[in-house]
């Protein structure tokens, strides 16, 4: 079975290890593609060069503050992209959810997910994103 890969658009490497860790123990075929801002998941989702050999992602995961473009402003631009029109997108924030998700919601997000600053929650939460959006019958742990 070939792998699913996700997109993960995350500046802080610590945010970075942690959901990769939580990637991982969702299953062996799950390929985790990290990109610190914008532009450059912009390049591989568009495979400019040298990205022209990455994956299609199954699951786009993208943090709300971002430097060089905002989460919101990645969200819009990823969706002007045929190819990712269905394409799960999640946004991730430490920002207030009442105040953050309706607006993500409306520009195209399919879910709006809160960091916490609790270790387990937020990895438990990362957890059951992937595994919600990249279920599959191949997928048992």
């Amino acid at each position: 079975m070939p792998a699913k890969a996700i997109l993960l658009v995350e500046d802080s490497s610590a945010d970075a290890y942690l959901i990769q860790r939580a990637a991982e123990e969702c299953g062996r075929n799950i390929e985790l593609w990290t990109m610190a801002d914008g532009p450059e998941a912009l390049m591989f989702l568009s495979k400019e060069h040298p990205l022209t050999h990455v994956p299609t992602p199954a699951l786009i995961i993208v943090d709300l503050r971002l430097p060089k473009m905002s989460g919101t402003q990645i969200l819009t631009e990823i969706r002007q992209l045929p190819a990712y029109h269905a394409t799960p997108i999640i946004i991730l924030s430490r920002a207030d959810k009442e105040k953050e998700e309706a607006s993500c919601l409306q520009l195209g997000a399919t879910a709006f997910v809160q960091k916490s600053s609790n270790f387990h929650l937020f990895f438990n939460s990362i957890k059951a994103l992937v595994g919600r959006w990249l279920r599959s019958e191949g997928d048992r742990n």
